[in-house]
């Protein structure tokens, strides 16, 4: 009788010859789906002066923004288990690609954000599924690549989407943003219908019919998580993924109203998005070339440096237009970065019968991370402190970042060598 694993290895084999091609539709998933995810923070300006509102009375927009993915980010695994994941990511586009449309009927504050709460969920499921597909498709040397690879779509899709809001809004309004949002996806199904494996739900139907015996499964898969062996690992990503989300999140969504303070106009407020993205995708450009040979510990480490040092830049007086959105863009290197490199961490250090879960949860925690740093912005905003001085700040959690990746570089090399030791 064939195992599992067995039955895996045959169903990557059939797929072996194309992993980058699906890769590649991944990172055209994970692309719109940045774009749809960040599209809030580039019409922001634009609906507080038209709604005659506060800045910090789009926090609970940013919040349900954050709050929906996070309900995606769990439920992921369970609905891809039981229909597949490719399956699951046309499903969820065909939703969010529907909800960003219904967008446009909003008139407020109240249903702007159960549209968006209900965007993001859809949003949410996209990620997971798509991340485990780029890396279960990939050879084993080049499963964290692959997942950096894809994920940068998220990146892409969120500098895209700053550039070209800009000239939406001014030329049609907030509204073609949302448009653009839920048209993309929706063109974009039959590529993800063609390309992503359909056969690799066949394995994914025996896990299903080992887990459905079971109804505890899911909560298994979560104990499992925890096992003795894995405990440090799952300590470690989720530690990245909530200070990195935070971080990136309370730029992502509050960087529009930064560049206000600066002289920047309502219009052009999104090319702080776009210069946050832009340095993203650096960032991870950078990953994806030192994690080979450094691995991902090191790597995220030079990343995370570049951001501390930009975020410093910030306290700068005088700082001109084309300065600001550089220093944006550092500071974008080291969180979009972070945020990436808790999935490739999550793809590497669980073993597959893990992995979806592993970076469905990472994500989750993730998530959580992002709900409280666009929270802590407005809370810090509405209290009087500078845009500067809430930058500054800041640069504590990714502090905590950079330790946890030195931690866990030694640990790391300890095992190595213990390992290295035993084995002689």
């Amino acid at each position: 009788m064939e195992t599992i694993s067995e039955r895996d290895k045959q169903v990557k084999s059939r797929h072996s010859f194309n992993p980058w091609l699906i890769c590649a539709v991944c990172f055209c998933v994970m692309a719109v789906d940045g774009f749809d995810t960040a599209a809030i923070a580039y019409v922001a300006p634009t609906l507080t002066q038209l709604w005659h509102l506060p800045h910090a009375a789009m926090t609970a927009a940013f919040v349900a923004t954050s709050a929906g993915a996070v309900l995606g980010y769990v439920a992921s695994g369970a609905v891809a288990r039981r229909v597949s994941k490719r399956t699951t990511i046309l499903l969820a586009m065909l939703a969010f690609g529907g909800f960003s449309l219904l967008t446009v009927i909003s008139t407020g504050t109240t249903s702007i954000v159960i549209i968006r709460f209900l965007t993001t969920i859809c949003l949410g499921m996209v990620v997971p599924a798509a991340i485990t597909i780029a890396a279960d498709s990939a050879p084993d040397n080049a499963r964290a690549s692959a997942t950096i690879a894809a994920t940068t779509g998220l990146s892409a899709g969120a500098a895209l989407g700053g550039l070209v809001s800009q000239r939406l809004i001014a030329g049609y309004g907030w509204e073609a943003v949302f448009v653009a949002g839920g048209i993309v996806p929706l063109l974009l199904l039959p590529l993800v219908w063609y390309v992503l494996p359909r056969r690799q739900l066949l394995t994914e139907m025996t896990e299903a019919e080992s887990s459905v015996t079971d109804s505890s499964s899911w909560f298994q898969e979560i104990r499992g998580l925890f096992a003795p062996e894995l405990l440090s690992a799952t300590i470690t990503v989720w530690l990245v993924a909530f200070f990195g989300f935070l971080v990136n999140y309370l730029f992502v969504f509050w960087t529009p109203m930064l560049l206000l303070s600066f002289g920047f106009s309502a219009a052009s407020a999104p090319l702080g998005a776009a210069a946050n993205a832009l340095g993203g995708i650096a960032g991870n450009v950078l990953l994806f070339v030192l994690a080979t040979r450094f691995g991902v510990q090191r790597s995220l480490l030079a990343t995370l440096s570049i951001a501390l040092l930009c975020i410093f830049g910030f306290q700068v007086d005088g700082l001109g237009r084309w300065a600001v959105l550089l220093l944006i863009s550092g500071v974008g290197v080291g969180t979009i970065s972070a945020c990436v490199a808790q999935s490739a961490l999550a793809a590497v250090l669980y073993p597959p019968t893990l992995r979806t879960t592993s970076v469905g949860n990472a994500a989750a925690i993730g998530r959580v991370g992002s709900i409280m740093g666009p929270s802590a912005g407005g809370i810090l905003i509405l209290l009087g402190i500078s845009a500067q001085h809430v930058v500054l700040l800041s640069c504590i959690p990714l502090s905590i970042v950079a330790v946890v990746m030195v931690i866990s570089q030694v640990t790391a090399s300890g095992k190595n060598k213990a390992l290295a030791l035993k084995g002689s």
